[in-house]
């Protein structure tokens, strides 16, 4: 028999989480278990949301605390399985649904047989598991084998720069955030040894072979504003993101001459503060929609 619980008070039974799993997961685990909708669920610790995302994306101290008294731990705890603290500029970078796995950390399971969600899942930044160090899995494409293995060791330095912007606010010169995705800007075709592949990227200036490889394939790389790569290509654009931030601002400043016409604009106002030029507040203002 499912056990009952009273609107506004402890649950009887919680579960524990899992490590590093998302808000939204334990949740619904909790929700399953109690076998109630997930906004049930909330609803009877008064926490009124339209979806999960939104809790996990924008948790507020209040519903935290509420979150905790229902699952009888501390809001701090209920605010680290959220993504909340990190910046609304990040969130371009969390996939709306897990894009990848750890297959060692993915066999711990609850009593009812699912399996937790865990943040790195989301985070469309990650090629490595954050707690046992394993390269992760595409959750829908475990046959295409990674082709940037030789900038291995340059991709797990950017993952670390984003990750220390995300979740630690440390960053040097500039932001790998943003230099990822200025790396992801169209650039002049004239720079391309291609004449049939006119979406080339300032990417392919960093790590040739990407060129050939997106020409070859027919792939089309995600934009600046959703820079979510899939993950056997997500290597070349963190190695990229390394190599910029050790070069510093002069090689942000040759990609830029790179660029043309309204992308040379956008690049130049994205740019600006890691050049060390002063953003009219009317572009700063708009920064976060491009």
């Amino acid at each position: 028999m499912t056990p009952k619980f009273i609107r506004g008070g402890q649950l009887p039974v919680v579960l524990p989480p899992a490590v590093d799993e998302l808000l939204s997961s334990w949740i619904n685990r909790h929700a399953l278990f109690y076998d109630v909708p997930p906004l049930v669920m909330l609803r009877h610790c008064m926490v009124d949301v339209s979806s999960l995302r939104a809790l996990d994306l924008r948790l507020t101290e209040g519903e935290a605390s509420r979150v905790a008294e229902m699952l009888r731990t501390d809001a701090s705890s209920v605010r680290r399985l959220s993504l909340a603290d990190f910046s609304p500029k990040f969130h371009r970078f969390i996939a709306t649904k897990p894009v990848q796995l750890c297959a060692v950390c993915s066999r711990q399971r609850d009593p009812k047989g699912s399996e937790p969600t865990r943040r790195s899942q989301l985070l469309g930044w990650r090629v490595s598991c954050s707690q046992c160090g394993a390269a992760l899995t595409d959750n829908h494409d475990h046959e295409t084998p990674c082709p940037f293995a030789d900038y291995w060791t340059e991709a797990l330095n950017g993952q670390r720069l984003i990750d220390d912007e995300a979740e630690r606010g440390i960053r040097s010169w500039g932001s790998p955030t943003e230099l990822a995705r200025l790396l992801l800007m169209r650039r002049d075709p004239r720079t391309g040894h291609s004449a049939t592949n006119n979406d080339l990227r300032l990417l392919g200036l960093v790590v040739p072979e990407i060129d050939a490889l997106v020409a070859d394939r027919r792939i089309k790389l995600p934009s600046p504003a959703r820079p979510i790569l899939p993950l056997w290509l997500r290597p070349a654009l963190l190695a990229a993101v390394s190599l910029v931030e050790l070069q510093g601002p002069a090689m942000l400043a040759w990609l830029q001459g790179k660029t043309l016409g309204q992308n040379r604009t956008r690049f130049g106002e994205v740019a600006a503060p890691m050049l060390g030029i002063p953003a009219p507040p009317e572009v700063l203002s708009i920064l976060q929609h491009i």
